[in-house]
């Protein structure tokens, strides 16, 4: 009897969900065509961060394969020898502002291909608005030569965590449904009832759809008000962070923090699912600014970088600049559209040697050092662009005294500042102006130099 499920994407979100679903009793087959990935993770192996309740997400998988509750193939055949309800995460790329259908639409096509009568189809992966009735179910029923909706069941529930969180919040956040019919939705929350503690909400296919791209979107505007708000912050000669937190001591304002950028694979996408789900003579400006000020929130960071270089006598080009995180947030390993790595390159168009270090990314960039003490060494200038729990014990007043002084330390992140308060630095002005850190009188060795901050 098939009564296991499929997850097809084996991802930052759909491993996560897998699991889950093992930590809920069920049998999960993970589904993916990448033959690296499903031999890793049948011996054991995965870079995905997602730690629960203590434990990391790699002992998690390890727990549930010598269990049995989890199974990696790249066959969806296999996987429906065992399984009458299949789970779909497989996302759609983004180049530019061309949303890039091919990858979810081929694993549709193979799926429908091996569906049986009384089968479920689980959407979670985020859609451009339409794709569901447009793309999918046709899809589903040409390849399977059933009819949705009565042979078999087809439904939409996107996934809304945040990496990082994804291990509880798939156990404990609502969840946004829709079916083609209400049986179909039924057959849905029914299954997802044995993943979540959550309330269900069900909505029509559309809806479903653009809710989770619109949840993206606010947040992808509210960060841009951030970043304007910084701007805004400093022409006025104030901290913009007690700007906000002031702002956010009334009960109807929740401003978000700046930061260098934006970053994974949901925000910086949800402009162009949303875009490309309209006609060409509709127009969403909103949307469209504040992606462009997001995108250009790196570069703004490299020219304020450089502005404080030169407040101590030297440039970008030609100077060291040790970057600290290449995650596209604190606490991740996920590099794709990290606003880190944008940063990277920026400063080297503008001259700078860069040497960044992130003890969770496995080497690929050219620029990455061996360790946090060959990134630093010799560097004009420390910029932090993602904070890693490593850093949290780091010994950085004995690091950056082996920096290049006086030394610019550009620090959004406000981490940095206050370990160098603690080692007794003296730190002179406001943290809303760039300010130096002197030397105390009958101070160290480690301690016997300027910094410039950013903060």
């Amino acid at each position: 009897m098939r009564t296991h499920v499929a997850v097809v994407g084996l991802g930052y979100i759909g491993l996560p969900l897998s699991l889950a679903l093992c930590e809920r009793g069920e049998t999960v087959i993970g589904v993916d065509v990448d033959e690296r990935k499903v031999d890793e993770l049948r011996r054991g192996v995965t870079h995905v961060m997602e730690p629960y309740r203590g434990e990391s997400l790699e002992s998690i998988l390890r727990r549930h394969l010598a269990s049995g509750r989890f199974t990696a193939t790249t066959s969806l055949a296999e996987a429906a020898e065992r399984a009458d309800t299949f789970i779909v995460t497989v996302g759609l790329p983004v180049s530019g502002e061309v949303v890039e259908k091919t990858p979810l639409l081929a694993c549709i096509n193979d799926l429908g291909r091996v569906l049986t009568a009384g089968d479920l189809v689980l959407i979670r992966s985020t859609l451009v608005p339409g794709m569901m009735e447009r793309d999918i179910i046709p899809r589903l029923a040409s390849a399977s030569g059933l009819v949705p909706g009565r042979d078999f069941h087809v439904a939409y529930a996107p996934e809304r965590v945040a990496e990082g969180r994804a291990m509880e919040e798939f156990q404990t956040l609502d969840v946004v449904v829709a079916g083609l019919t209400d049986a179909c939705a039924r057959r849905a929350v029914d299954v997802l009832k044995r993943l979540t503690d959550g309330q269900f909400h069900k909505t029509s296919l559309r809806v479903a759809e653009l809710s989770k791209v619109v949840e993206n979107a606010q947040r992808d505007v509210n960060i841009a008000l951030a970043h304007e708000l910084k701007a805004v912050a400093e022409q006025h000669g104030v901290d913009v962070y007690e700007l906000i937190r002031m702002a956010n001591t009334h009960p109807r304002v929740r401003l978000l923090e700046p930061n260098i950028g934006v970053g994974g694979f949901c925000i910086p996408n949800a402009y162009a699912y949303l875009a490309a789900s309209l006609t060409s003579e509709e127009h969403i400006p909103l949307f469209s600014l504040a992606r462009q000020i997001n995108l250009l929130a790196p570069h703004r960071a490299a020219r304020q970088l450089d502005e404080t270089l030169h407040r101590v006598g030297k440039r970008l080009s030609g100077a060291r600049v040790a970057l600290l995180g290449l995650g596209m947030k604190d606490g991740s390993n996920d590099i794709r559209q990290s606003p880190a790595i944008h940063f990277a390159d920026i400063l080297a168009e503008r001259g700078a040697s860069v040497a960044a270090f992130d003890p969770t990314v496995e080497p690929y960039f050219p620029f990455q050092a061996a360790s946090l003490e060959d990134c630093l060494a010799d560097a004009d200038a420390v910029a932090i662009a993602a904070w890693q729990e490593a850093f949290d014990t780091a010994p950085w007043p004995h690091l950056l005294a082996r920096c290049q002084h006086p030394l610019v330390v550009f620090d959004l992140k406000r981490r940095l500042v206050p370990s160098l308060k603690q080692a007794q630095w003296q730190i002179q002005g406001n943290s809303h102006l760039p300010y130096i850190a002197l030397p105390a009188p009958h101070a160290s060795a480690e301690r016997d130099c300027a910094v410039e901050m950013v903060p």
